[in-house]
């Protein structure tokens, strides 16, 4: 029932420290945590950031921002 109600949700997944030597590429992180597995209708996306520096913290916001906006209804 708890996967039934998680289908179709937007994840965002932030790969931090990706300003620092050998940290985990988002690629590497997606084939870790297998999510090309998941199931079709789940939304996903890793991001590579920076929380020192900010870097890719606004690009995450903006995709999920856009994800759930382009799946709302809007009722007259």
């Amino acid at each position: 029932m708890f996967i039934q109600r998680l289908s179709g949700a937007s994840l965002l997944v932030f790969a931090n420290k990706q300003d620092i030597q050998g940290a985990l590429s988002p690629e590497e992180i997606a084939k870790v945590l297998n999510l090309d597995a998941m199931d079709k209708t789940r939304h996903w996306r890793i991001v590579g950031c920076s929380a020192y520096t900010g870097e890719g913290l606004l690009e995450g916001f903006d995709w999920l921002v856009q994800d759930i906006a382009s799946r709302i209804y809007v009722l007259d």
